[in-house]
């Protein structure tokens, strides 16, 4: 089911300019590029335009492909990279990650990208793991890479040659693995979703395709054609918050932003206030990340007295935005235009977005299904349900991973019938709107009674005296599990007691928590800003708080 955009729907028609067809059962772009390096060097066109921005570091588009390109015949030259080799990615946020990315796929390469964040030994094995014969590297993971006793060859990012050398990219098949990105390794050990030419291609056009809809809806309002109002728009300049080893720091911001000509300002760490500043100096448009951040952002002491007006585009991934989250940035960025989505690296990024007047109608869904992609609500036989039934949401489309690399019997599992199966927990409604419940994992069960973790927090987070809110279950002799809550508060004198008839009052009586705590400190997060609820657990079995 998806839902029907009249726009997005002429966009696709024959004929079109994102003409889809059917292909092995899924719809394709007619017209799409055959490998990604062909579509990665069409922003070379972009010049002299700036594109990435670290501190007093600038580079255009000139400067980064010539970078690009001395790498690349490095890379095929010096360490004999041939096509479909493995090169691993294993450094932090920075241009030198971008530029061995782009390098590695124009040598024909396949690009591992690693979680940097991790341990020596982590890292390690993910880079044997996907058959990496090169890493590229900088030196803070170098040592603990060669700590862990890594065998594979590094080469540090400081030291990417600089001389112009000719080398030819050699041509690859829409169906050949280009890249690799890591589950987040919560049930487990990390598995690499191998991702394809095609997968990534697809969600790019399925991002300019949506621009183009959002264009020519804005210029029927403004009475005004799509070029006149395309040539009126600033440059596209967003701040690279999520980390690139990750399909929302790739994809969505790293490789859509490149891809029309954008400019990107990192930061070396998440600072709240930094982040304020670099959007008036940078004349910001679009700020992507989790709650967390918004959160930081909206609670800077300097909020007031910067100019923001620049700010066009709010968004936040994963999950539905927190209702009183979404009010205050509403409050606070009128003129924004506010987006969320639902996606996994399974499927290169998103699955689902919304923007603008679906976010306000719809709050508590996670968007609506992109055109490119089907979704259907399964039970536990795999019998497909009826609208507004809740199961368990299985996904396919172009975007697709082609498997787990090295792993085929968890790539069987994941598998039913051509549909991925995700493990999370949702409902669809009539309109293509997609209500994200729970993690099938992440399920708390009761005294019977099946509890969904994000459906209380949801609830809970309402409080408005509350800033976040996480849920698990622990161990109980009579229950089999009981609920626990522990909240962090805006206002640190918090009141149990008024929690508890806020939860009493807001919830079904199954599912009140059996006990609650608040924590003094902020939650721990993944590299993308969800809380770790194994640690919170941990610390609430500890009497930590």
């Amino acid at each position: 089911m998806r839902p029907v955009d009249q726009i997005t729907d002429a966009l696709m028609a024959p004929g079109g300019p994102f003409e889809v067809v059917k292909q092995d059962d899924i719809r394709v772009f007619k017209h799409a590029a055959r490998d990604l390096a062909e579509v990665l060097n069409r922003s070379r066109q972009f010049g002299s335009a700036e594109f990435i921005v670290l501190g007093e570091r600038r580079l255009t588009y000139d400067d980064f492909f010539a970078a690009v390109d001395a790498l690349a015949a490095h890379l095929i030259h010096e360490h004999n990279i041939t096509p479909g080799q493995s090169v691993a990615i294993c450094m932090k946020n920075a241009p030198e990650w971008m530029i061995g990315f782009v390098a590695v796929i124009l040598a024909g390469g396949v690009a591992v990208l690693i979680n940097s964040r991790g341990e020596g030994t982590t890292m390690r094995t993910a880079i044997e793991d996907a058959d990496s014969v090169l890493v590229l590297t900088d030196n803070d993971r170098a040592q603990k890479l060669k700590k862990a006793g890594c065998s594979v060859p590094l080469l540090d990012g400081q030291d990417f040659p600089t001389q112009n050398r000719s080398y030819q990219t050699p041509e690859r098949e829409t169906t050949d693995i280009v890249t690799m990105f890591f589950t987040s390794g919560t049930t487990g050990r990390a598995k690499a979703a191998a991702i394809s030419h095609r997968a990534l291609v697809t969600g790019m056009m399925s991002t300019q395709m949506a621009m183009v809809a959002v264009f020519q809806k804005m210029a029927a309002e403004y009475g005004v054609d799509v070029e006149t109002l395309r040539q009126q728009m600033p440059q596209s300049c967003s701040i690279l918050i999520f980390p690139l080893f990750h399909a929302s720091g790739c994809g969505a911001v790293f490789l859509t932003s490149m891809s029309m000509g954008g400019k990107l300002v990192l930061m070396d760490r998440w600072d709240g206030t930094e982040a304020v500043r670099l959007i008036e100096k940078e004349r910001i448009t679009t700020f992507g990340g989790v709650p967390t951040m918004h959160w930081d952002l909206l609670r800077s002491p300097e909020f007031q007295e910067r100019d923001l007006s620049s700010l066009m585009a709010i968004s936040c991934g994963g999950q539905a935005l927190p209702i009183n989250l979404l009010e205050e940035i509403r409050a606070a960025f009128p003129r924004a235009i506010i987006g969320a989505g639902y996606g996994m690296t399974e499927m290169s990024g998103a699955i689902s977005q919304s923007t603008g007047a679906g976010i306000v109608d719809n709050p508590t869904a996670s968007g609506q299904i992109l055109p490119m992609t089907d979704v259907k609500i399964v039970d536990d036989a795999g019998a497909e349900l009826a609208v507004g039934e809740t199961g368990e949401i299985w996904t396919k489309g172009a975007t697709m991973m082609s498997g787990y690399y090295g792993r085929p019997e968890d790539t069987a599992k994941a598998f039913e019938d051509g549909w991925y199966k995700t493990g999370d927990i949702g409902r669809l409604d009539e309109n293509g709107f997609i209500y994200i419940i729970d993690r099938k994992t992440d399920m708390v069960i009761s005294g019977g009674e099946n509890i969904y973790c994000v459906e209380v927090e949801q609830a809970l987070v309402q409080h408005p005296n509350v800033l976040s809110v996480t849920t698990f279950g622990v161990a109980d002799d009579r229950l089999g599990e009981k609920l626990i809550a522990v909240f962090q508060m805006k206002n640190p004198d918090a009141d149990k007691e008024d929690l508890m008839a806020f939860a009493k009052a807001h919830l079904a009586d199954y599912k009140v928590p059996a006990d609650i705590a608040i924590s003094t400190r902020p939650f721990e997060l993944n590299a993308m800003g969800k809380v770790i609820k194994a640690k919170v657990r941990q610390a609430y079995l500890s009497g930590e708080f």
